[in-house]
């Protein structure tokens, strides 16, 4: 993605400019932007001041060290048990998966016998 040849303090500006009855063709003829350019900062910035996007910079960047820090987590919890030793499950718990019948001559394999087996010719 492409960076903005503004910064956000500009841009802030820029919204500022606007909000105080500049007309929005001139405020962007002057900056070279686009229209829709403008009314994408403004949607995204709003009515923002320069603490408060100070603010949302710093949630920015502690959230992408959580991002990194939550990967490298996933990333080490997926090796430990990739490295684990499996245990087999006992059938007595209750947790084993159901088994399948062990002689089904009727059943095909791969073949679906629901409701309307019949109309296939598998009745």
């Amino acid at each position: 993605m492409r960076h903005s040849q503004h910064t956000d303090t500009e841009i802030l500006y820029l919204l500022h400019e606007a909000e105080a009855g500049i007309p929005i063709p001139e405020i962007c003829r002057t900056a070279h932007i686009s229209e829709r350019t403008f009314y994408r900062w403004r949607k995204r910035f709003g009515s923002l001041t320069p603490p408060a996007l100070l603010a949302m910079k710093e949630l920015q960047t502690e959230n992408r060290r959580l991002r990194t820090l939550l990967s490298r987590l996933s990333e080490a919890t997926g090796r430990a048990t990739a490295l684990a030793p499996r245990t087999p499950v006992r059938s007595d718990c209750g947790f084993a998966p159901p088994r399948a019948p062990v002689n089904a001559p009727d059943q095909t394999r791969g073949a679906s016998l629901g409701r309307f087996a019949f109309v296939r010719g598998t009745r």
